[in-house]
């Protein structure tokens, strides 16, 4: 099981792009037959349109993945963007894409903790976190330093799973369930999931104002099963560098998310702060 976000984000980055795509995170399924493409870009257009985006604009992306969601903020607004990531070998394929793409005049990554992410006070008008607080055990550093980079009045926008029972109940869903967690733990890393009023606690306590939140859970529910069809493809094919064993184990966890989603034991939401 992988000790660090770092160390769990530098073993999965390459199977990951296969099985999920250039997009590392969950998907906005207007319906349940929306592809998963077009999902995953739905919820990058319901974030961006709680910002006010021009090609001045500078955002700062908390934990960027392989840059896929920095890549299509870039397409739709020409801004500035600086990704951020403990993954060695996700902001290598990062560099190499925006160099490729010829948009790394504007769009930089570079290996950092968002926990303490080393950039200057008031440089940024947007921190944005895409579904990487989960990895974060110190949320309150995590969002000290969004607040600490923000220029006056900047927005930190953020999307993530969010637990959505109390302690206990989640430790007898863990104790009927144990398979499925490991699973998704061995899948997916040790997630440090807390309920949306926590969020909204911390942000309050690192000095966000004009909190706003959005409870997504249905509409990021099919996101597992999504994920569990890509990965298929890649049970018994011909010259394939993963193994059945991998993608079964993958597939595992994909559903027993899922399961988590309907059985009301994890959500997913949209937040705001202003600072």
């Amino acid at each position: 099981m992988p000790l660090n976000a770092k160390v769990h984000y530098n073993q999965i980055t390459d199977a990951w792009k296969e099985f999920m795509g250039e997009h590392f995170h969950f998907g906005y399924f207007e319906t349940e037959d929306t592809d998963l493409a077009t999902a995953t870009a739905a919820l990058t257009d319901k974030m961006l349109a709680l910002g006010d985006i021009t090609p001045d604009t500078r955002i700062l992306d908390v934990g960027c993945g392989i840059g896929g969601p920095a890549f299509y903020i870039y397409e739709k607004h020409k801004c500035y963007i600086d990704g951020i990531s403990t993954s060695d070998r996700g902001i290598e394929l990062a560099n190499a894409a925006s160099k490729e793409k010829g948009y790394d005049d504007k769009v930089k990554f570079k290996v950092a903790d968002g926990q303490k992410n080393g950039m200057p006070d008031k440089s940024y008008d947007i921190a944005w976190v895409m579904e990487s607080s989960h990895m974060m055990p110190n949320k309150l550093a995590l969002f000290s330093e969004c607040y600490r980079v923000l220029k006056d009045d900047g927005v930190l926008i953020l999307c993530d799973l969010m637990m959505l029972v109390r302690f206990r109940k989640q430790l007898m869903h863990f104790i009927k369930n144990p398979r499925a967690y490991r699973d998704n733990m061995k899948t997916f890393g040790m997630a440090q999931l807390v309920p949306m009023g926590m969020y909204a606690k911390l942000l309050v306590e690192a000095d966000f104002r004009k909190l706003e939140f959005m409870d997504i859970s249905k509409e990021a529910t099919p996101t597992g099963k999504a994920w569990s069809a890509n990965a298929l493809k890649y049970k018994d094919a011909e010259k394939n560098e993963f193994t059945n064993e991998d993608v079964e184990l993958f597939v595992r966890a994909c559903e027993a998310m899922h399961g988590f989603f309907k059985e009301g034991v994890v959500g997913y939401g949209i937040v705001k702060a202003t600072k």
